[in-house]
C-alpha cells in the first residue's frame, strides 16, 4: 500500500496528491509515482522548521547551528484514485462557479458520471432498457472537420458529443479548450443507449447552415487566443519561479556569508587558544629548565639562586652573543665594494685591449660577445643557486673557448665573481655564492654592453 508520492524529477517525497500538485505548480515537475517509503519529518526545536530529508536537516544545521530535532513520522496510507477524483471534482466545481459568474451554461457531465447519477436517481435499477453503454456516435462531417484540424478522433467525439454541436465545430473546439486537461480526454466515449437514441432523434431538427471556412477560421482564432493565454500564464508562472529562485539565492547567500563569518570567528578563537597553549607550554618549559638548573646547583653544593657575579657574567655573555649576531647580519648586507671596483676595472681593461687592438671593429664585437656570455652564466647561477650544472663551466667547452677564454682577462673576471679554476673547469662552490656580488657583476656587464662610453674616461 502506498505511503507517499515520489517526484520522478527531484526525488522528493510528498504526503498526498494536493502536495504533489503544489510541488508541480512551483517546480514544473509533472512525473510522480507511488512509494511505500514513509515520510520522516524532523522538526527543528529551535526555529520550528520541518526538514523532510537528512540532507535538508544537515544543510539547516550547517547554516543555522541548530542541533536539536524531533522526529515526526507520517504513516498515513494513500488512496491516490480517491484523492485524484476529489481533486478533479474540486477543480470542476471551481470551473462551474467561474462559468456561472461569466454567464455560461454549466459543463456537460461525462457519460459514465451521467449514467451513475441517473442510476442513483432511479433507485439503482439495473438491466433496464436504457442502462446499456455503447460507443458514442456524432455527425461524420463534424468529426472529419475536427480531425482535419488536427484533433484526435476520441477528443473530437467527446467535444462534439458534450458540446451538442450539430452544424458547427465552434462549440466543440471551445469545449476542448476548457477540458484539454481532463484525464480521460483521449479515452473512447461510452454513453447510454437511450441517450444515443434520443440524440439521434434530435439531430433531425433544422439548423442554420454554417460556412465551413468561417467555422474553421473561428476555431483557429479560438485556439490562437487560448494558446496566447496559456503562454501568458506560463510566462507569469516562470516570472514567479524566477523571483522565488532569486529570493532563495539571496537567502542562501546570506546564510553562506553568516557561515563564513562564523568560520572566521572559529578560526580566530582557535588561533587564540593555540597561542595561549604555546605560551603555557613555554612557561612550563621555562619552569622545568629553572628547576633543572637549581637541581644541578644543589648537586654541586652551590646555592639555588645565581649570585650577583654570576648574573653579571650571564648578562655579559648574552650581550656578546647579541652583538655577534647583529654584526653577522650587518656584514651580510654590506656590498662587496672592493670586489665590484676590481671587476669594473677588469672590464675596462678588457674593452680597451680588444676594442683597440682589432681591425674593422671585430674586437668590439668579440668583447660584447664575451660580456653577454658571462652575463648569462651569472644570471643562471643567480636564478638557480642550487643547480650544480650552472655553477660549473668546462674549460674544454668549444663555445666557452671561442666566446670567453679567447679574450685574455675574461677568465680572471669570472674568478673575481666567485669561480675557482681547476684543471678541467671553473667551479663556483655553494658557499661562495654572493647575490650582491653577482648582481653587481651583472650590472657592470650590462653597462659595458649598453654604454658606448664605458671605459672611455
Amino acid at each position: 500500500m502506498a505511503k507517499s508520492l515520489r517526484c520522478g524529477v527531484c526525488g522528493i517525497l510528498l504526503r498526498n496528491v494536493a502536495e504533489a500538485q503544489s510541488h508541480g505548480e512551483v517546480t514544473g515537475h509533472a512525473s510522480f509515482e507511488e512509494s511505500t517509503e514513509v515520510i520522516k519529518v524532523m522538526k527543528c526545536l529551535t526555529c520550528g522548521k520541518p526538514c523532510r530529508t537528512d540532507a535538508e536537516r544537515d544543510m539547516h544545521k550547517r547554516f543555522t547551528g541548530h542541533a536539536e530535532y524531533a522526529e515526526e513520522t507520517a504513516e498515513a496510507t494513500l488512496n491516490t484514485e480517491v484523492e485524484m477524483k476529489e481533486a478533479r471534482d474540486a477543480m470542476e466545481e471551481d470551473a462551474d462557479i467561474l462559468r456561472a459568474s461569466l454567464g455560461k451554461p454549466p459543463r456537460a457531465k461525462p457519460a459514465v458520471e451521467a449514467a451513475e447519477s441517473s442510476g442513483a436517481e432511479g433507485g439503482g435499477e439495473a438491466g433496464s432498457s436504457g442502462g446499456e453503454l455503447v460507443p458514442a456516435e456524432v455527425p461524420e462531417a463534424l468529426l472529419k472537420e475536427m480531425e482535419d484540424m488536427g484533433f484526435t478522433r476520441n477528443r473530437a467525439i467527446r467535444a462534439i458529443w458534450f458540446s451538442k454541436a450539430v452544424s458547427s465545430v465552434e462549440a466543440a473546439v471551445n469545449w476542448l479548450l476548457e477540458h484539454d486537461t481532463d484525464p480521460d480526454i483521449d479515452q473512447p466515449l461510452l454513453v447510454k443507449k437511450a441517450d444515443l437514441e434520443s440524440s439521434a432523434g434530435g439531430e433531425g431538427g433544422s439548423a442554420e447552415p454554417v460556412d465551413p471556412v468561417e467555422a474553421r477560421r473561428k476555431a483557429e482564432e479560438l485556439i490562437r487566443k487560448a494558446r496566447e493565454k496559456r503562454e501568458k500564464e506560463e510566462r507569469e508562472l516562470e516570472r514567479h519561479r524566477e523571483l522565488e529562485r532569486i529570493r532563495a539565492g539571496k537567502e542562501m547567500q546570506k546564510l553562506k556569508e553568516k557561515e563564513e563569518e562564523l568560520a572566521l570567528k572559529r578560526i580566530a578563537e582557535q588561533r587564540k587558544r593555540e597561542k595561549e597553549a604555546d605560551a603555557r607550554a613555554r612557561e612550563e618549559l621555562r619552569k622545568k629548565l629553572e628547576e633543572d638548573r637549581k637541581e644541578r646547583r644543589r648537586r654541586l653544593g652551590l646555592p639555588e639562586e645565581l649570585t650577583e657575579e654570576e648574573k653579571a657574567r650571564e648578562a655579559e655573555k648574552r650581550k656578546k652573543q647579541e652583538e655577534e649576531e647583529a654584526s653577522k647580519k650587518a656584514f651580510n648586507y654590506v656590498k662587496p665594494i672592493s670586489a665590484l671596483s676590481k671587476m669594473r676595472s677588469q672590464l675596462v681593461d678588457l674593452k680597451k685591449a680588444h676594442a683597440a687592438g682589432a681591425a674593422g671593429g671585430s674586437g668590439e664585437e668579440a668583447f660584447k660577445t664575451a660580456c653577454a656570455t658571462m652575463m648569462r652564466y651569472l644570471a643562471n647561477i643567480a636564478a638557480n643557486p642550487g643547480e650544480e650544472k650552472f655553477r660549473s663551466i668546462r674549460l674544454a667547452n668549444a663555445a666557452f673557448q671561442q666566446r670567453v677564454a679567447a679574450l685574455p682577462g675574461a677568465v680572471d673576471f669570472l674568478i673575481t665573481c666567485g669561480f675557482e679554476k681547476t684543471e678541467e673547469a671553473l667551479v663556483m662552490q655553494p658557499e661562495k655564492i654572493n647575490m650582491d656580488l653577482l648582481n653587481g657583476a651583472g650590472g657592470a656587464l650590462n653597462e659595458a654592453l649598453t654604454n658606448p662610453f664605458f671605459g672611455a674616461l
